[in-house]
């Protein structure tokens, strides 16, 4: 009997809902970054803070793991999880907010008081009279009224954090909201007053999101794809979201699920686009999280306005093709030039008659090739095609884990229509997709896009020495156009364009001239052979391609 009743106290108890598989090293490494960030531990500590943007997962995490730690570790947190105590209030002049701020010592709030209750009014009068969210719920009289309490603290390096207080049913929870004093730490990337505005704009989502809706743990990357997209919504001119986008851009193979959130608000920017700036599509996805995992809430609610997800889907990896210096702010992301450069797979030599690539894919995301077409017509460009491949299997996205099985797929490269199932690409070249579920993929093929593809030239385009001998030499020295800023990736080809060697590496000065050294070792550490080789040099929009003849005596 008295094991039936354990069990009963730890299923219905709110607080323990989520302490199974809760690793004792993330408890310890969560029990350090709260400490830091309430300015118990000193900032040799700031490596344990994981997410310097926001608290929300932090905090939470270690209130409903509490019963985890140890008892003198427990006392220590639950010494902190509670309201900050503070000097003096002030009530914004809508009278939806309190506001709790020191006026002396080192929590004293540093920007203006009255551009804070601005910016929270702001943000109330956008997120649910304009946006339609319904409000926060009332805390039942804590901090001493009904209105929204905010707190106001040194919480450096972190931006804010929404904390879950007292739960009203259905995984749902009143909360309060502590926010940095004054974001002039070097941590942070809007600093000052613009800083607390998103910060307001982006913690009082999470407030609308626990309150009215339910809290899943698995779904984190939602919230804090959300909570960040209210910040641009809210204010369109402060760009907060920029500092978080490579983190996406640069693995678009990974699962849309399986990021932080923060680099991914880029998706509710693409939405409000395609949806002609009908906010309602936000609200309706998280009605649908009340019931549904977020991947399949956003599903269902494309699809309830009669739209296809795998097409709306796959057409946001095309959309994400244009940024930078590709950007076409009138077909595609308003703010796209600001937004970094997509990560390709890798270039792809097109060698007659035909070339297939083989690629394996993760559920709900995107990979990129660029193909070469005519390397070999010096001095002329040659041409590239851009290829974007898009895995939409939102149940196989439901269900992934790391030991899930990846998805296969091949692009056939042809010089020729052997059928009428090849796409034709460019002037020269077609293309088969091919895989075995063809309903949850979508490719997409862009020839010759607006970059400048570097002009081979004997005269600056070969490396030397020429031909290289690497017995004598030692290394070969590839010369890197002289506008070129920052690292370049390397990558060496064999006269039948198999892959031999790739690396990131950053141009030094040589005899005058801006130059990357290759050792003439391929990717296993193996002297490569003497013959003829491609290199391809990429810097963000820019390519430089030559040849390299080597002979080992």
């Amino acid at each position: 009997m008295k094991i039936i009743l354990l069990l009963i106290v730890i299923v219905s108890s709110p607080m323990m809902a989520y302490n199974f598989d809760f690793a004792s090293n993330r408890l310890d490494s969560n029990y350090i970054a709260f400490l830091r960030i309430k300015k118990l531990l000193g900032n040799e500590y700031d490596s344990y803070i994981d997410d310097k943007k926001c608290g929300f997962r932090l905090v939470n995490s270690i209130k409903f793991n509490l019963e985890q730690y140890s008892l003198d570790k427990r006392e220590r947190l639950q010494s902190v999880l509670q309201r900050p105590v503070k000097q003096a209030t002030f009530i914004t002049p809508s009278g939806k907010f309190k506001i709790h701020y020191d006026t002396t010592g080192n929590n004293a709030i540093k920007y203006s008081l009255h551009e804070l209750a601005r910016a929270l009014d702001s943000v109330y009068n956008f997120e649910v009279n304009i946006m339609g969210f319904p409000p926060a719920p009332e805390d039942f009289g804590i901090g001493g009224d009904n209105r929204y309490d905010v707190y106001v603290e040194d919480i450096s390096p972190i931006y804010g954090y929404t904390e879950f207080e007292n739960p009203i049913g259905s995984n749902r929870y009143t909360s309060f909201m502590v926010i940095d004093d004054s974001y002039d730490e070097v941590d942070y990337y809007t600093k000052g007053i613009d800083g607390m505005r998103v910060t307001v704009a982006h913690e009082y989502h999470h407030a609308i999101q626990i309150g009215n809706y339910r809290y899943t743990d698995s779904d984190i990357w939602f919230y804090e794809l959300s909570s960040t997209s209210m910040e641009e919504f809210v204010y369109d001119t402060i760009n907060d979201y920029y500092a978080y986008m490579p983190t996406f851009f640069n693995r678009p193979d990974k699962i849309f699920t399986g990021f932080d959130g923060y680099s991914q608000a880029v998706w509710n920017i693409y939405l409000h686009k395609v949806f002609e700036q009908d906010f309602s599509i936000f609200v309706r996805q998280w009605e649908l999280v009340r019931s549904y995992a977020a991947l399949e809430a956003i599903k269902k609610s494309i699809e309830e306005r009669g739209k296809s997800f795998k097409s709306i889907f796959a057409q946001f990896y095309k959309y994400n093709y244009y940024t930078g210096y590709r950007s076409k702010p009138d077909q595609y992301y308003e703010e796209g030039e600001f937004y970094p450069l997509v990560r390709f797979n890798y270039p792809i030599q097109f060698v007659k008659p035909s070339r297939t690539i083989n690629g394996k894919s993760q559920p709900c995301a995107g990979n990129y090739y660029l193909v070469i077409d005519s390397l070999l017509r010096i001095p002329y460009p040659p041409d590239s095609i851009a290829i974007i491949i898009v895995n939409t299997n939102v149940d196989s996205a439901l269900s992934w884990s790391n030991f899930s099985q990846l998805f296969n797929y091949s692009i056939r490269i042809s010089d020729s229509q052997d059928d009428f199932s090849f796409l034709k690409i460019s002037s020269n070249l077609y293309s088969k997709f091919i895989v075995s579920d063809p309903n949850n993929w979508s490719d997409f093929y862009i020839l010759n896009d607006t970059s400048t593809i570097a002009r081979i030239t004997e005269t600056s385009n070969f490396a030397f020495p020429m031909p290289a001998n690497l017995n004598k030499s030692g290394f070969i020295k590839i010369p890197v156009p002289v506008d070129w800023i920052g690292e370049v990736d390397l990558f060496i080809y064999s006269i039948s364009m198999d892959l031999i060697y790739s690396s990131r590496k950053t141009p030094q000065i040589f005899d005058s001239k801006l130059i990357v050294q290759w050792d003439g070792k391929d990717l296993n550490n193996s002297k490569v052979s003497s013959g003829i080789y491609f290199y391809i040099l990429l810097n963000e929009n820019k390519k430089s391609i030559g040849k390299i003849v080597i002979i080992n005596e």
